[in-house]
């Protein structure tokens, strides 16, 4: 059996050590065929995302990442990618077509603390070094990039560029990997994003959540202390953000639309009542 064509210093490093079979598994591919290419699954949360691991050692070149693409439509492209700058391309300049359907795409460098945060099986085989690493940027079906007039919507991919000022969807994909917040584990069926009412005493932490309801007539919930609405307000939120603050309500995940819950406090025993109808 001939040689494989990627083995490096580093790969031949990796295998003097006890690794697990999935470490092995990573470097036998990378060996290969010059990268592994790694698809982490999206949920209600954010969306998922595809990166590789092996093309800076390989061949000096940078690693790349799409965001919100199928697996196997970044598979295909990430892949082409790699082979295109093998050849000498340089992806960070201009578009470039024949990756993604008929449209074309755009390479933009990533800061590197993405590379720390979520691409962790690149961050393994680096220990923890700075590679540089390129995002490979889509347009919507017109071929029209976010910024330019008509562009539609659902397109929008966060963008992990170091110069980018973070909104919703930057913010999403990294709480969704942070454990300290609820959408590293989010359960809950509606948005994270789901307008959510608080009593402007829980708003501002003056008392703790007693009372939750799931209303039936739009899906909002709504948050309360023991003042209940006395307590002022209400305080429209993102869903998120009373479960981040006390994370034993996400047990109130599958809490149907028409139903309430109560406890005398934080830490009590939850219970669960259907809204009485009118």
């Amino acid at each position: 059996m001939s040689e494989k064509p990627f083995i490096t210093k580093r790969t031949q490093a990796w295998r003097t050590r006890d690794l697990k079979p999935w470490f092995v598994e990573a470097i036998d591919v990378i060996e290969e065929f010059g990268c592994q290419v790694t698809h982490v699954k999206g949920d209600s949360a954010c969306p998922g995302f595809s990166y590789t691991t092996g093309v800076t050692d390989t061949c000096g070149k940078p690693e790349l990442i799409t965001v919100g693409l199928s697996s196997d439509t970044a598979h295909h492209a990430l892949n082409e990618a790699v082979s295109m700058m093998r050849s000498g391309a340089d992806l960070s300049k201009g578009r470039h077509r024949e990756l993604v359907g008929e449209v074309e795409v755009e390479f933009h460098h990533v800061d590197p603390k993405w590379l720390h945060h979520i691409m962790l099986r690149t961050d393994w085989f680096y220990e923890g070094a700075d590679v540089p690493v390129l995002q490979l940027v889509y347009p919507d079906l017109d071929n029209r990039f976010a910024g330019e007039e008509g562009f539609n919507d659902y397109f929008l991919q966060p963008i992990l560029g170091a110069d980018t000022e973070h909104g919703t969807l930057e913010h999403d994909l990294w709480a969704s990997h942070d454990s300290g917040s609820s959408l590293s584990r989010w359960k809950f069926s509606d948005s994270p994003h789901t307008n959510a009412y608080l009593s402007k005493t829980v708003f501002e932490k003056d008392e703790p959540i007693t009372y939750v309801s799931h209303d039936s007539e739009d899906g909002a919930w709504q948050f309360l202390g023991e003042k209940m609405a006395d307590g002022g307000g209400p305080v429209v939120s993102c869903l998120h953000h009373p479960i981040d603050d006390d994370r034993s309500l996400e047990e109130l995940h599958d809490l149907p639309t028409g139903w309430y819950a109560v406890r005398d406090k934080p830490g009590h025993p939850v219970e669960a009542l259907r809204t009485p109808t009118r």
